[in-house]
């Protein structure tokens, strides 16, 4: 993601690579895209671990949204859904799992605040703190 300077108004590029599954490319779009609107939102200049963990819980969400609307993923025995629903599987055991701070604990703790507070409420709170809400 690179953002440019036109005038007085700042245009964001976000490049994706070309010929990965659908089930990735939309997991890694709606975690780059949450970057994007917080630039687009003023947001600029947040810890790490806030920005990375709300930006990997948009891209985690994303995967379930997508099996949850593509009947063939969810339900279908086809060899196609099955590699789908299994990397799927793998995409989120990874992000759950991971051991970067701002990648990995940055999203156990945003994950855990959109858990207790709602996703709307996080945002609204990261975008006027720059923090997560904790109790």
């Amino acid at each position: 993601m690179e953002t440019y300077r036109f005038g007085h108004e700042y245009r964001i590029k976000i490049l994706v690579l070309f010929g990965l599954p659908l089930v990735m490319t939309g997991g890694i779009l709606a975690h780059e895209f949450m970057h994007a609107w917080l630039r687009l939102q003023g947001v600029s200049r947040l810890n790490p671990e806030i920005e990375e963990g709300i930006c990997q819980v948009m891209g985690y969400q994303w995967l379930d949204w997508f099996e949850a609307v593509d009947p063939e993923a969810s339900s279908s025995r086809s060899e196609k859904a099955q590699f789908t629903r299994n990397l799927k599987k793998t995409f989120k055991g990874e992000v759950e799992n991971m051991l970067d701070g701002a990648y990995g604990d940055g999203f156990r703790d945003a994950q855990w605040a959109v858990s207790r507070y709602g996703l709307d409420h996080v945002i609204r709170h990261i975008i006027r703190h720059k923090t997560l809400p904790r109790e």
